[in-house]
């Protein structure tokens, strides 16, 4: 058995939907570097990549509004965001990540249980917008989400931190919350550069 793997831990699949406001600037966002500052002074939305259908990264896919689902392994677990149908590998079985990755726009997530608790660490997330609004990150993130179950299993809570010592003077902590959704399904989301609504 990995050596992560809790013996009974609880079942996280499903569909789960927003239960928390999102915001672009985010509630209790701490002060940005200097850098960070002037970028975010300069940025023109029209550059956001999303407008070219190009996937957010992590974390910013992962604390949107839109739905995600999870399939749940005893050596991993995926989630899939109706966003931009992207996925996300969690690595449940223990193992340290070879230091031959590249930077990817969703970076490495492993994963263990303490008790009914995720913790799902990630690294080596690729440069990008930690944010629409502006806010970058530049290669440098680290990301925490702590998980449990609510309300005999029909919410999701999760805080998390996230450490960009370029971006941020001190890490940044969120929660959310979302609502399982027991006959809900994630569906095709198609993002097409050429439509002239956008």
């Amino acid at each position: 058995m990995p050596q992560n793997v809790a013996i009974d831990p609880p079942d996280m699949s499903g569909v789960w939907l927003a239960a928390s406001p999102r915001s672009a600037g985010g509630e209790n966002r701490p002060a940005l570097t200097p850098q960070a500052q002037a970028d975010l002074d300069a940025f023109n939305p029209l550059d956001d990549p999303v407008i070219r259908c190009v996937p957010p990264g992590f974390p910013r896919s992962g604390l949107i509004i839109y739905p995600f689902e999870i399939v749940q392994s005893d050596e991993m677990l995926v989630f899939l965001y109706e966003s931009f149908g992207m996925v996300r590998r969690v690595y449940m079985d223990g193992r340290e990540l070879p230091d031959y990755l590249p930077p990817a726009i969703s970076g490495y997530s492993t994963g263990r249980w303490v008790e009914d608790e995720l913790i799902v660490e990630t690294t080596r997330v690729a440069p990008g917008l930690l944010s629409g609004g502006g806010i970058r990150q530049y290669g440098d993130v680290s990301v925490m989400e702590r998980y449990r179950q609510v309300n005999d299993g029909r919410g999701l809570e999760a805080v998390v931190t996230i450490t960009a010592p370029d971006t941020f003077e001190e890490s940044w902590t969120r929660s959310f919350t979302w609502e399982l959704d027991p006959d809900g399904m994630i569906f095709e989301s198609i993002c097409d550069p050429d439509d002239r609504r956008f």
